[in-house]
């Protein structure tokens, strides 16, 4: 966990922060560790830290990860990402499962952290994973966070509306940042599906390369991760740049018309 923390760049004051920690290769010891505190095995099975299986054995849900707290916007832990030190293993994360306390919905990971900056700034970046909400802070990027294992949705947006008081017009920037491959690409366009009510204010970064946030800081230094944000363009912009790279645009063929359209864009 340690050897994943330093090949991260991430510093000891984040580690801190962000309460960072590790679930040792064992199937019982939060189990009974959580048992000696006094809690029953129901209880630590309705909390998601352990498992019982169709047998009605118990174990540790989390084993050889680094483990990573998710807060609500109060700073108060609902749930756990625990990521897998051992590249064999399946899932690279694994989360708390849903529950009452746990619902991915309602949650951003680093909301806690962010939300003094995030209601100053009336900005919010929205990244991929825990890690590069990690590197964004470490840049002084400092309003990022990232959902929980699920898409950027409309109770994430009013949590964050919410936060900066803004219950009736949208005057705040959301900015994605998304890797520069397919991948990123297609979740940008799923993102720009789901945005049409504030599609002035939302933006798109794209880090170059395939790279996400934290790869980049480890390659290129803050700088970079700072103008990555910098160099945000309008949501629809890219929707449309992506769309159009989809298309013929030779004007002897079928393209001519979308050629002409877009330079009147």
């Amino acid at each position: 966990a340690r050897d994943y923390i330093q090949r991260r760049h991430l510093s000891a004051d984040t580690v801190q922060a962000f309460m960072l920690g590790y679930a040792p290769h064992d199937w019982r010891q939060a189990l009974e560790h959580l048992r000696l505190l006094g809690y029953s095995e129901d209880e630590i099975v309705d909390a998601g830290v352990a498992i019982r299986n169709d047998k009605g054995n118990v174990y540790d849900r989390f084993r050889h990860r680094l483990v990573i707290p998710i807060r609500d916007s109060r700073g108060r832990t609902v749930g756990f990402g625990a990521r897998a030190l051992n590249p064999d293993d399946n899932p690279k994360y694994l989360n708390s499962p849903q529950s009452a306390l746990f619902d991915k919905s309602h949650l951003l990971f680093g909301l806690d952290v962010a939300r003094r900056a995030i209601r100053e700034t009336e900005t919010v970046v929205i990244v991929e994973g825990y890690t590069d909400v990690m590197a964004m802070h470490l840049a002084g990027v400092t309003t990022a966070v990232a959902s929980c294992g699920t898409a950027f949705g409309e109770d994430h947006l009013a949590l964050v509306r919410r936060l900066m008081m803004d219950d009736s017009y949208f005057r705040g920037e959301v900015i994605y940042t998304f890797d520069g491959d397919a991948a990123g690409q297609a979740a940008a366009m799923k993102a720009f599906d789901g945005e049409q009510s504030i599609a002035g204010q939302t933006f798109v970064s794209v880090a170059p390369d395939g790279m996400d946030p934290c790869e980049l800081r480890q390659k290129s230094g803050d700088p970079a991760v700072r103008d990555l944000i910098a160099r945000r363009i309008p949501m629809f912009q890219f929707a449309i740049k992506t769309l159009i790279a989809g298309q013929d645009l030779d004007p002897g063929r079928s393209g001519r018309g979308l050629r002409q359209s877009t330079q009147r864009l």
